[in-house]
């Protein structure tokens, strides 16, 4: 008898314990789902808002161009004033149109933190790139649990793309289209591509490292252009965190 009711416990225990792995698979499986679902629509919108930019870029020359060429007297006040100047003039007036043109190409650069564009917790932030571990994926604003049910998220107050100092993404190892989940495969030297809505960043891994989670100076600011990627450690586990470092070349 006291066999018999050992093996209908041990029945019902491992019924339990099969249900419950059921469970996790199936929850795996659905937040698979649902974020490959939403990277698709992040995909589409990021690649609306990319094209929008590169159409605008090609068509303000043009613009420009043709406001010059419809305008006859501005081509004939130009033309005169030419032919009016003194040697002395005119190195002087290249001179000012060098310092223009200096002032543009600085202009070119990333934009500070203070004119960079504002972005809501869970909009399109970036893509990210690694080519050695197949990962192509849209980062989104904010690492709160919900942004990273969407995918990788920047933390906020970390710098953007290209600007200097230490951008930090963070994202899911297992869950959630599992986006880092062989970023343990990565080495120095390997290829991580970061990209804003107008410019594609290259930067190289530089450091892989394995810490505890409360280990915050993983995010302290740098003084050249950095990328620091974080996820769980190991697979399957929170008990640690892996770190990446990655740097642009001219941050070297």
């Amino acid at each position: 008898m006291a066999a018999g009711k050992r093996a209908m416990i041990y029945r019902i225990v491992g019924l339990a314990l099969i249900a419950v792995g059921a469970y996790i698979l199936l929850q795996i499986a659905y937040t698979d789902v649902y974020t490959g679902y939403k990277q698709r629509q992040l995909q589409s919108d990021w690649n609306k808002a990319t094209t929008a930019v590169s159409e605008k870029r090609e068509r303000t020359p043009a613009i420009l161009s043709q406001s010059i060429e419809d305008s006859p007297t501005i081509e004939r006040a130009t033309t005169n004033k030419a032919e009016a100047k003194e040697p002395a003039e005119a190195a002087a007036e290249e001179k000012t149109s060098q310092s223009q043109e200096i002032a543009v190409e600085k202009k070119a650069a990333p934009p500070t933190t203070e004119a960079r564009k504002k972005f809501k917790e869970k909009d399109p932030f970036a893509r990210i790139v690694i080519p050695k571990i197949d990962l192509d994926a849209i980062v989104v604003e904010g690492v709160s649990p919900e942004s990273l049910n969407l995918g990788p998220g920047h933390m906020e107050e970390t710098p953007y793309p290209g600007e200097i100092g230490n951008m930090v993404i963070s994202g899911h190892r297992v869950t959630h289209s599992r986006p880092f989940f062989y970023l343990d495969e990565l080495e120095k030297g390997d290829l991580i591509l970061v990209s804003d809505a107008s410019e594609q960043y290259a930067y190289y891994v530089v450091e892989t490292k394995v810490v505890k989670p409360t280990e915050i100076s993983v995010i302290d600011p740098t003084e050249d252009r950095t990328l620091t990627l974080t996820t769980c450690n190991p697979r399957f586990s929170a008990r640690t965190r892996l770190i990446i470092v990655a740097k642009m070349r001219d941050s070297e």
